[in-house]
């Protein structure tokens, strides 16, 4: 029994030190992690981060495997069914195979997120294409923007369009940008359904002193940023023997379908009535 006990202790902290891993982008490590846990035992939880890891890494067809021996154990779970349909398309597209070829991705510490509120904001993009490079879009993923009159558009690596600003907040970026303002932006989310995008207010130019970037409640994202990277631990929450592992999980599996996006339906008026900047 006691051997037993010492062995749930060791995967425990295992299992502690592949979500701290994820959480800073250390994917290679997270990857070691993860296979000394299945050396210990398979079970799902631990073959989803594993292809989490591999797809954060560019493996697309070992991150498959992953997800396939997930769904060996349980062919109902939903994180290994959705990952196995995104992965297959990203395979049929020529992924791995020396067909497409991506710029190396660039990842952002999501901890940089947290910040003073009216500065950090989340949205959903618009006129987002279906195209590879959207598909291949991971959690973390930097991005920059191009502003062309009151569109700013969102752009990845390779020069490539993901998706533009919805209106009012494109507008509203664009006169603080060309007014000096430089903005950190990074994938919040992405899925067949959308791509959200967090951004952070980096540098606010003298000029625009007296306007915050993100006025009213879109300032409150900070406080969503820290569920961002475990978006494959679904299957933890249901699992009270593990509650303990990780406090928080990703806001894309505690929502209904029907939840509006995060402040923007709310700051819509506090947008409109800013034209003249607001005072802090």
């Amino acid at each position: 029994m006691a051997r037993q006990d010492e062995k749930q202790r060791i995967r425990r902290k295992l299992q502690e030190k592949a979500v701290e891993l994820a959480a800073m982008n250390r994917w290679e490590e997270a990857l070691e992690t993860n296979q000394q846990i299945l050396g210990l035992g398979e079970d799902v939880d631990t073959f989803n981060r594993l292809g989490k890891a591999l797809m954060e890494l560019g493996r697309y067809s070992d991150a498959h495997d992953a997800y396939q021996q997930a769904l060996r154990i349980t062919p109902t779970n939903s994180i290994a069914r959705k990952n196995v349909a995104r992965l297959d398309a990203l395979l049929a597209r020529g992924f791995e195979s020396g067909q497409v070829h991506l710029k190396p991705r660039q990842q952002v510490d999501m901890r940089m997120f947290i910040t003073e509120t009216g500065r950090t904001a989340i949205t959903t993009l618009v006129d987002v294409p279906r195209s590879p490079a959207v598909d291949a879009l991971v959690t973390g993923e930097k991005m920059t923007f191009r502003v062309e009159g009151r569109n700013v558009y969102v752009i990845d690596a390779d020069g490539t369009v993901v998706g533009r600003l919805e209106p009012k907040l494109g507008q509203r970026l664009a006169e603080l940008i060309n007014g000096g303002n430089r903005y950190l932006a990074a994938i919040a989310q992405s899925d067949p359904r959308s791509v959200r995008l967090l951004i952070r207010e980096t540098y606010q130019d003298p000029a625009q002193r007296n306007r915050i970037s993100f006025p009213g409640k879109l300032g409150e994202a900070a406080a969503y940023v820290s569920s961002l990277r475990y978006e494959e631990y679904e299957d933890l929450l249901d699992d009270e023997e593990h509650t303990d592992e990780i406090d928080v999980v990703d806001e894309e599996y505690l929502a209904t379908d029907e939840e509006e996006e995060i402040g923007l339906e709310e700051i819509e008026q506090d947008m409109g009535d800013d034209d003249d900047g607001i005072e802090e």
